[in-house]
């Protein structure tokens, strides 16, 4: 991911979420900033396709939805797959997994075994097709990313 395909980015956003999900783009762009190796996109042509934001993080807190990335933890202990989102022009294509799979590959290199996602929108079921499972705890940390969302937690 570069930082000249934010606004396509921003583009598939607003086509796949409601507005209360919608981010901005320096919240965005803190997380490409702060993980570039773990940020990507999925072009065909010129076009890009879909996206996925995710950075090392601790399973023991969620970053806030809508707000910049801090920092990011000295003993990151997962992936947290913040974002991941296909334009209608992608979708049964195999995006969303290609995106997933190149995730993976620099997580597990760095030494990270779990991912962990907060499902929005009913995703929930995507999610458990790849592996991901609904997890209980830290529910009251779950505000700001919508009434349907859901913590899940997977091996990489």
């Amino acid at each position: 991911m570069q930082a000249s395909d934010l606004p396509a980015i921003l583009a598939i956003q607003r086509l796949c979420y409601p507005a209360h999900l919608i981010e901005p783009a320096a919240a965005l762009q803190s997380r490409r900033q702060r993980a570039p190796g773990h940020c990507w996109v999925a072009r065909r042509g010129g076009q890009v396709l879909g996206y996925l934001f995710s950075h090392p993080w601790q399973r023991a807190s969620l970053p806030k939805l809508g707000q910049d990335l801090p920092a990011l933890p000295p003993a990151p202990d997962c992936l947290f797959l913040h974002d991941l989102a296909v334009h209608p022009d992608g979708r049964g294509q195999k995006v969303a997994e290609q995106l997933l799979h190149a995730s993976y590959r620099p997580a597990r290199a760095a030494g990270l075994r779990h991912g962990r996602l907060v499902a929005v929108e009913g995703a929930d079921a995507f999610w458990a097709r790849h592996g991901y499972r609904r997890q209980s705890e830290a529910a009251s940390g779950l505000c700001g990313y919508g009434e349907q969302a859901v913590l899940m937690d997977c091996l990489l």
